[in-house]
């Protein structure tokens, strides 16, 4: 099942009712599809588990069980795919875990002198974080690019690590604070910040995404 393809889809109960759409899909750690996270008619936000969702040519079937959070970590399309050797391929425009593989749309089409405007490369040789790295032997057997693999991860991981380090300095100074946009998973609008809601947060690595939603609407 493509992901890509399920944000916006109308999200149905047993007898046909709608009860609104998908905003976007989470994936567990063997990379098959999670939860969704859905909203109703007035933009409350709801979870569903994935294990009790019937797909049919008109929606989606939810089951009776409603999560108080999203299960898994959010679908990586749209974030930057990178080779090994840190070079930008593209971003990520489709995720496919029942194919085993994801679609990259490069960063400059025109780039293509065959007129190629999207990549399929096997999900077995993706990493996937806050960016998606493929293995040489998905992009190319050229060996250079595997001396340069681990200085790529590297660089990922130092410049993750360093702006983690940051937002957890900084999340002290949030208790007290009122969140001012909804943070999925970890706060809605309008509350107030808590120990427990810092430990949500670093749990599901939005505490950046928490401290800017307490800033600006």
């Amino acid at each position: 099942m493509e992901l890509s393809s399920l944000p916006g889809k109308p999200v149905l109960s047993s007898t046909g009712e709608t009860l609104g759409y998908v905003k976007s899909a989470y994936i567990c750690k063997n990379r098959n599809l999670a939860s969704l996270s859905c909203v109703d008619a007035e933009e409350e936000e709801f979870f569903l588990p994935a294990k009790e969702l019937v797909f049919s040519a008109d929606g989606i079937l939810a089951g009776k069980t409603r999560l108080k959070a999203p299960a898994g970590t959010p679908c990586p399309v749209g974030r930057a795919v990178f080779d090994r050797s840190g070079k930008l391929l593209g971003h990520c425009s489709g995720f496919d875990p029942d194919a085993g593989t994801i679609t990259v749309t490069p960063a400059c089409r025109a780039a293509h002198g065959d007129g190629t405007a999207v990549t399929v490369f096997p999900l077995s040789k993706t990493a996937i974080g806050d960016i998606l790295l493929l293995s040489p032997t998905s992009v190319t057997k050229d060996k250079k690019e595997t001396r340069c693999a681990k200085n790529a991860i590297r660089v990922a991981k130092t410049k993750q690590n360093e702006e983690t380090a940051a937002a957890e300095r900084e999340a002290f100074g949030l208790i007290g604070r009122q969140v001012k946009k909804q943070v999925a998973g970890v706060a809605q609008t309008g509350e107030t910040v808590t120990p427990a809601t810092l430990k949500r947060a670093h749990q599901n690595n939005k505490l950046l995404e928490l401290t800017a939603n307490t800033l600006t609407e």
